[in-house]
């Protein structure tokens, strides 16, 4: 899973695109999201056989977004829901 994806999130604000950079080691999940004007970073992701968790905070305009994400890897495609309290973002990308 190690790598960069680019993303189209479909969130309560609208589509939005950004970048996923991830880093797996042993199970473990560490990287950032590039996304909605900021840069911010993963925190207890795991990672196990193509399927992942994290969750984190994303900076927005309108405040802090805080998500759980979960999802798959298939080859160089990523697909992923981020569950916020505006509702589920739906994520879709593709490795760099």
């Amino acid at each position: 899973m190690d790598g960069t994806y680019r993303v189209s999130l479909k969130t309560p604000m609208g589509m939005q695109t950004g970048t996923f950079i991830f880093h797996e080691e042993g199970g473990v999940l560490t990287g950032f999201i590039k996304a909605m004007g900021s840069t911010n970073p993963i925190s207890n992701g795991r990672m196990n056989g193509n399927t992942f968790t994290f969750e984190g905070s994303i900076k927005t305009v309108f405040g802090k977004l805080d998500y759980k994400a979960q999802g798959t890897i298939s080859g160089n495609t990523l697909q992923a829901t981020a569950k916020t309290k505006f509702g589920m973002m739906n994520i879709s990308g593709v490795q760099q």
